[in-house]
């Protein structure tokens, strides 16, 4: 199906995420953080983006900054479970405004991801 770069910094949400997306058979390859996850975009070809906001190094919200800029531009899901320093609303618009083509709240269920996962890459 699908080549998509996860990103998140917990390692359990890696490892469930890349399990499910695995199984509706999408090769998956995973970083820890938006610095190590440009970098590998920096030298492959993704057809989907799944991207958490909040994490070290760099953030979602750098990555989808950098992603606006690139003109080979690849579908991007944004998941996240907010933070206190940020409304959830605020942090919808924000991803929205910086081209994301969806965002999702934490915690996301497998159909919803899955669903979200067609949707972007337009398949059935």
């Amino acid at each position: 199906m699908a080549k998509i770069l996860l990103l998140d910094d917990d390692e359990q949400v890696l490892k469930v995420i890349t399990s499910f997306l695995e199984r509706e058979h999408h090769e998956v390859t995973t970083a820890v953080d938006g610095k190590q996850g440009i970098r590998l975009l920096e030298n492959q070809h993704f057809d989907l983006i799944i991207t958490d906001v909040f994490m070290p190094e760099e953030d979602g919200l750098g990555v989808l900054m950098w992603h606006k800029k690139q003109t080979n531009r690849q579908k991007i899901i944004v998941i996240s479970g907010g933070s206190a320093a940020m409304h959830q609303n605020l942090l919808l618009e924000i991803c929205k405004k910086l081209r994301a083509d969806k965002v999702l709240l934490k915690p996301v269920d497998f159909e919803t991801l899955s669903n979200a996962v067609h949707e972007v890459l337009d398949v059935e």
